[in-house]
């Protein structure tokens, strides 16, 4: 496995993107004649064995910190240890309009890889494809390659630029349960008939897969997301104190995004029966 950090720039009549190798990270997208969808920071911070922020990082094989036996559970690399490897690129399935990314789980640590819910010796390979269009397509698939099953979390953590975080909406999600995870307990909740806003921190899973639409009316646009193979969704913001204190970022830059994200996590983890597989994808597009 290669462990050089290559970013890969994507140019076609429809759209520019960018891909990094190490995470099998999309750093950024635009259709033709908008602007950048897909957020970035203002600097980007390589290092083995750290995420990369913004974007849209692979969340694999537990979501935070994992959940085991109905609690939170302690497993780390904290968001699982997808977005920190390198992914293979297979030059010969890729074009100027799709990338395709692979990961064997024999190439991953076997201290790492025995935090799996579903038992220490994992057997799979992940096909990750990355449709580059005027819309962008995402599609992690999970092949279990073992006589087992195997049962994981995993999200495309979505990072979506807004011109203004606290004047952005969300709807669609009106009605819907969620864990709000701000609050002692996580503590289950409901939307009302309200859309979703950010006046602080939102962290919150929602147990709804529907089509999404972030309204932004500073950048007068609004961009849909759309998910397959997911039973949820998380909707985060860090607000204005924890966001000034993300140490990656500069101070204010927490006000250029919303991530919106596909999701299955928690009692709605994956479970994949030997040697079949599972896809989680998730589109965006942008209307005005």
């Amino acid at each position: 496995m290669s462990s050089t950090f290559t970013i890969r720039d994507i140019v076609n009549e429809d759209a520019t993107a960018s891909v990094s190798d190490y995470g099998a990270h999309v750093l950024s997208w635009a259709p033709a004649g908008e602007q950048t969808v897909v957020w970035r920071p203002k600097a980007i911070h390589l290092k083995e064995g750290t995420a990369i922020r913004g974007g849209v990082p692979i969340i694999f094989p537990w979501f935070n910190s994992g959940f085991e036996g109905g609690h939170v559970a302690s497993k780390k690399p904290k968001h699982g240890f997808a977005r920190n490897s390198f992914w293979h690129y297979d030059k010969e399935g890729s074009s100027d309009a799709l990338l395709r990314y692979t990961l064997d789980s024999s190439e991953i640590n076997a201290d790492i890889l025995s935090q799996f819910v579903s038992g220490p010796n994992p057997q799979f390979h992940a096909v990750y494809t990355i449709e580059v269009g005027c819309e962008l397509t995402m599609s992690l698939t999970v092949y279990n390659d073992g006589d087992e099953p195997l049962s994981y979390e995993e999200a495309l953590h979505t990072y979506l630029q807004v011109g203004d975080a606290e004047q952005s909406q969300v709807c669609g999600l009106e009605g819907t349960d969620y864990l709000d995870t701000v609050l002692d307990g996580d503590p289950r909740c409901n939307q009302g008939n309200e859309p979703v806003t950010f006046q602080g921190m939102v962290d919150r899973i929602y147990y709804s897969a529907d089509t999404l639409e972030l309204r932004d009316p500073v950048l007068q646009r609004t961009i849909i997301v759309s998910k397959q193979g997911a039973a949820q969704t998380v909707v985060w913001n860090p607000g204005e104190q924890a966001g000034n204190a993300i140490g990656d970022l500069s101070d204010g830059e927490w006000r250029g995004f919303v991530c919106v994200e596909a999701v299955n996590n928690r009692d709605c983890a994956v479970i994949v029966p030997p040697h079949d597989s599972h896809t989680l994808q998730q589109t965006l597009s942008v209307k005005h």
